[in-house]
C-alpha cells in the first residue's frame, strides 16, 4: 500500500511540475498489431525493388523481424498491420500487391535519410527486379 501511495505522489508531483513549466511530453509508441505476418508470407516480398524515383529498396527478414533498406542506408524495421501491408515506427506505410511484384510506399520521406525537410506525403511505387 505504501508503494502505491508513493507512486501516486510521485506521479502527481511530476504532473504538476510539467503543468507549471508548460511543457508537453509526447511519446510515440507503435500500437501493437493485431495481424501476425508469417515468415512464409514475407518471403514473397523479400527482394530488391526499383523505385519510381530512381532508387532501390530491399526487403529482408531475420527470424520474426522484417526490414527495409534504401540503397546503402541503415535498415528500418517494419511492423505488419494487414496481409501485404507493413508500417515503420516513423509512419511510412508499405503495401505489396497480391503476388509481391509491386509495392507502394506512402510517407516515403519518413523512411529516407536523404529526404528534404519540407517533403511531405510522398508516395513512390516500385517493381521487383
Amino acid at each position: 500500500m505504501k508503494t502505491l501511495a508513493a507512486s501516486a505522489a510521485a506521479f502527481a508531483l511530476l504532473y504538476s511540475a510539467s503543468a507549471l513549466a508548460g511543457d508537453e511530453l509526447t511519446v510515440r509508441v507503435p500500437a501493437p498489431s493485431s495481424y501476425t505476418m508469417q515468415r512464409s508470407e514475407f518471403r514473397d516480398y523479400a527482394n530488391t525493388y526499383d523505385l519510381s524515383n530512381g532508387r532501390t529498396i530491399r526487403f529482408t527478414q531475420y527470424r520474426k523481424h522484417f526490414f527495409a533498406q534504401l540503397g546503402d542506408e541503415p535498415q528500418t524495421e517494419l511492423f505488419p498491420v494487414a496481409p501485404g501491408e507493413l508500417v515503420t515506427a516513423a509512419g511510412t506505410r508499405i503495401a505489396f500487391n497480391n503476388d509481391g511484384t509491386q509495392v507502394t510506399i506512402r510517407n516515403y520521406e519518413k523512411l529516407s535519410l536523404a529526404a528534404t525537410p519540407g517533403d511531405r506525403d510522398i508516395t513512390v511505387v516500385a517493381s521487383r527486379w
